[in-house]
């Protein structure tokens, strides 16, 4: 699965690790009930300027070539951790784990474990059916 849309363009600039490094230390604020991340990318950066404390100098100075004076509305990164807990079910299942037990093991319902299964069929490996279970 790739990265939404708003962050695969941050990670096309300064790599998919530091997109996500950088999503997951921005701060959120809520807007309407949805939970969203904002970013300002200066013209120019300083030496102690918060990009730099998160993503080291040279990275940085990627970010403020590509993305320079403008104001980012990345994905926040439940997007990201919702793609990795899903992938972690999908392996767990695919080791032959019961939906219970996963659903114990990330801390949500069985029936949300079986959900995602349905929907997030891995090309080339079989998943059990649900029922199996």
């Amino acid at each position: 699965m790739t990265l939404p849309w708003s962050i695969q363009e941050i990670a096309e600039v300064i790599g998919e690790d530091n997109a996500i490094h950088l999503i997951r230390s921005l701060p959120t604020y809520s807007e309407g009930g949805t939970t969203r991340t904002i970013l300002y990318v200066p013209k120019s950066l300083k030496p102690n300027h918060r990009l730099v404390e998160i993503l080291g100098w040279d990275t940085a100075c990627k970010l403020v070539e590509g993305f320079g004076g403008e104001i980012l509305k990345p994905a926040n990164a439940n997007s990201i951790e919702r793609r990795d807990r899903d992938a972690l079910i999908v392996r767990l299942a695919n080791d032959d784990m019961k939906p219970v037990d996963i659903s114990k093991a990330v801390n949500i319902t069985a029936r949300q474990v079986r959900n995602i299964l349905r929907r997030r069929e891995m090309p080339g490996e079989e998943l059990r059916s649900a029922n199996d279970a």
